[in-house]
């Protein structure tokens, strides 16, 4: 972490499962979120909140496309493409999926994206603070707001899903630009979408902190990634006292969401339901 964390900062701590932003050294927003599971852990690092986008389309990560759309479309599964509303494109150009042999193909020469709507798996907007890791923060589709009543809130593929995503974007743009609730508001609302670039870029700092300190109170998290353990090893040559950490939840088949449109999740969520996709 760099050692001047800024006047204004988002602090995400993956193993609390929980966001904050920080001005003057003051707690001013806090919210829950969902991370990555252990498999697909969500890193530390810290980068610039650039940019917010409202309605966002997604582009399918190298992640999914090697471990969820490879394998059903070699199958010839291509049901799980309109289960999810997604289009194909290669060099720019949208294709009929059907007419490649995706037996021979590489997968990532590809581009798999979902249009803006209600049931785009990032919901109403995402915060994107560019990094090597592809990792952003965004909305959660309402079938998933229950599992942020859960203790244990691991269940993406890296990025970070927020509980109250537009109260923050409302408090980062008032912060960053004086910009009006009722503008941010219609922005949301509207349907369509678009991008506010921040002109102060504050800094997002993504830790992994089993322990902290606020004003005398110490609290203490899950060794979520089981980094502990490794430090353990590493500077004492034992891991005891120090739990494993969960079981990389089992994947669900990749054909029930080629299966009929009758199948949960389809017709949009397809990802999110049918193969525990997260983002």
């Amino acid at each position: 972490m760099p050692e001047e964390l800024g006047e204004l900062y988002v602090w995400l701590n993956t193993p609390e499962f929980m966001l904050y932003v920080v001005k003057d050294g003051e707690t001013i927003f806090e919210d829950k979120t969902l991370v990555g599971t252990i498999g697909y852990a969500t890193p530390v690092f810290s980068a610039d909140l650039e940019t917010v986008v409202f309605n966002p389309d997604w582009v399918a990560p190298p992640s999914v496309l090697q471990d969820k759309l490879w394998p059903a479309l070699k199958r010839k599964h291509y049901n799980i493409l309109t289960a999810n509303k997604l289009n194909v494109s290669y060099r720019g150009k949208r294709i009929d999926p059907a007419r490649v042999d995706w037996q021979r193909v590489n997968i990532h020469n590809f581009t798999f994206s979902q249009k803006s709507g209600p049931k785009n798996v990032l919901g109403k907007a995402k915060f994107l603070y560019p990094n090597k890791h592809i990792v952003y923060m965004h909305d959660t589709l309402p079938y998933r707001r229950k599992v942020f009543d859960e203790k244990m809130r691991a269940i993406g593929y890296g990025c970070v899903r927020m509980a109250k995503p537009l109260p923050f974007a409302e408090l980062m743009l008032a912060e960053d630009q004086e910009l009006p609730k009722t503008k941010v508001k219609t922005l949301w609302d509207k349907g369509v979408n678009s991008a506010v670039t921040l002109e102060t870029k504050p800094p997002v700092h993504t830790t992994y902190f089993t322990v902290t300190v606020d004003k005398g109170k110490v609290s203490t998290f899950n060794d979520l990634y089981g980094l502990d353990r490794k430090h353990a090893a590493a500077l004492f040559g034992e891991t005891d006292g120090f739990p494993l950490p969960p079981p990389e939840p089992k994947p669900r088949s990749s054909t029930v969401a080629s299966s009929s449109s009758s199948s949960r999740g389809s017709g949009g969520g397809g990802f999110a339901n049918s193969l525990g996709f997260n983002d």
